[in-house]
């Protein structure tokens, strides 16, 4: 063999080294011959561990049902596993580590966001006696892969292709997906589509019950806060429209919109009374404190906390409290309800509707456009305080029923069918986890079709309804209704 044949053997050797810490998740700070949790995660996702007579390390039997639904964001790594522990059915989170000490290390034993957690899974169990506890103080039970894998755990490792979990592999898939490759994707299609009808009349009923409890505009008013705070405050976020009602926020808009912001923030308890002096003069701030002097002396703080762990910045309350307040100061003068009549009136094509829609919504301006927070470094270039995502959500989830809640009860058909027309044509929301999740579950390895915000109104509502809670696809309704669509064909 010549020197380049040499080189080239020894640079393949390296390659392909390399090739597999990548194929594995492995970094640089990983210690030889350690599997990394996200491989721990795939083995225990793909259920690659014994089927029969598994153990924990106190010696009690397991028996997995299911290993939860593999979870994307903060908090524990599966949600809403179904396990049998000698004997005894439960439901809950399990969590995923290389070793016990990980559990207190990531400060699990004070997060009460980890108290679900019914089974911790780890690499090796060396003091088979220890167990880690909840903030609660509960025992977690523990099982060691490496006593339930067949053959070697490091050789198993090797095998696993990262990339394709939790979404390409055949765990990801229902037996819905089965029946999409007996019949095709249309069935799925259609039920999509009905479950989707169904969830927004769903939502319409309700937005009716709080029309009929607290008037059109302090409904429509609250859902829309509510919308602005998404997952980790919309409950704080619809407690501030209910405190500070609709009637107080015009007022306030149209005297000068800035009030509406200074309220919001000073009753959230985020309008602070002044800032670190190395902050600097900061005009927008100082602005509000002197609105909130001269017009909100009689507002006090709610007792509110605001955790931001796991939340991108860009998300924190401030800027979303102030996209609100902006969104709300431009429809004072008309009223919201009136302001979103309009539009719904006009004579005009889904899209041309929705971009006024759309309109009404601040564009990146002003202080909030360029910070996340009263003190920190400007943003890389100015970014509203309610994304094109949030605006489509808002449109989709609270101005559509809150159109049909009015148009039943009015009983306006053409109304309705107006609506309707518009909510079909609807394109998707950026994907979130029950999406990506859902989707391969339902479609399997077919060419899925193109979504609208129809369809992933229906696919979260299959999830709600059928999925989330029996994941076997058990005696599921939804199979029975697609196989009878795809026998009719």
């Amino acid at each position: 063999m010549n020197q380049s044949e040499e080189h080239r053997g020894i640079f393949a050797g390296e390659y392909d080294r390399l090739r597999s810490m990548v194929s594995r998740g492995m970094g640089v700070a990983e210690n030889v011959g350690t599997v990394p949790e996200t491989i721990l995660q795939c083995i225990w996702y793909d259920q690659l561990i014994q089927s029969e007579a598994l153990a924990l390390a106190d010696g009690r039997t397991l028996r997995v049902v299911f290993p939860g639904w593999w979870n994307q964001t903060e908090g524990p790594d599966f949600r809403d596993a179904q396990l049998e522990i000698d004997g005894s059915f439960l439901t809950g989170d399990v969590e995923i580590h290389q070793d016990l000490a990980a559990w207190r290390q990531h400060g699990h034993h004070q997060d009460t966001r980890y108290d679900n957690v019914v089974l911790e899974v780890v690499a090796a169990a060396t003091d088979r006696s220890a167990t880690n506890t909840t903030s609660q103080g509960v025992s977690i039970p523990c099982l060691a892969l490496e006593s339930v894998v067949d053959g070697d755990l490091d050789a198993l490792a090797e095998q696993i292709r990262v990339r394709d979990y939790p979404y390409n592999v055949p765990a990801a898939h229902g037996e819905c997906a089965r029946l999409t490759a007996l019949h095709g994707i249309e069935p799925v299609v259609r039920l999509l589509r009905l479950a989707g009808e169904w969830r927004m009349l769903a939502k319409a009923r309700e937005l009716t019950e709080r029309i009929e409890r607290a008037g059109e505009e302090q409904a429509i008013y609250e859902s829309v806060v509510a919308a602005c705070g998404y997952g980790p405050y919309k409950h704080q976020f619809r407690a501030l429209a209910q405190q500070l009602h609709y009637e107080r926020v015009r007022q306030l808009g149209v005297q000068d919109p800035f009030l509406v912001e200074a309220a919001f923030l000073q009753l959230a308890g985020l309008l602070p009374e002044s800032l670190p002096e190395e902050s600097g003069d900061v005009p927008h701030f100082r602005r509000l404190c002197t609105l909130r002097e001269q017009s909100l002396r009689g507002l006090r703080r709610l007792p509110m906390k605001w955790d931001r762990k796991g939340v991108r910045p860009n998300n924190y309350p401030e800027r979303r409290l102030a996209g609100a307040a902006r969104f709300l100061g431009r429809t004072a003068k008309p009223g919201l309800a009136e302001a979103l009549d309009a539009i719904w009136q006009e004579e005009s094509a889904p899209v041309a509707r929705r971009r006024a829609f759309e309109a009404l919504f601040p564009s990146p301006l002003g202080f909030w456009a360029e910070h996340c927070a009263w003190t920190g470094n400007r943003l890389p270039k100015p970014t509203a305080m309610l994304g094109a995502g949030r605006v489509h959500a808002i449109i989709g989830n609270v101005f559509v029923p809150a159109a049909l809640a009015k148009a039943r009860q009015t009983r306006d058909r053409a109304f309705e069918e107006r609506v309707f027309g518009f909510f079909t044509a609807l394109p998707q929301e950026p994907g979130n986890y029950v999406f990506k999740t859902m989707a391969p579950r339902l479609f399997g390895n077919a060419r899925r079709p193109r979504f609208t915000f129809q369809m992933q109104q229906g696919l979260l509502q299959l999830y709600n309804d059928w999925c989330r809670f029996n994941p076997r696809c058990g005696a599921c309704p939804a199979l029975s209704l697609l196989k009878l669509v795809g026998e009719s064909e």
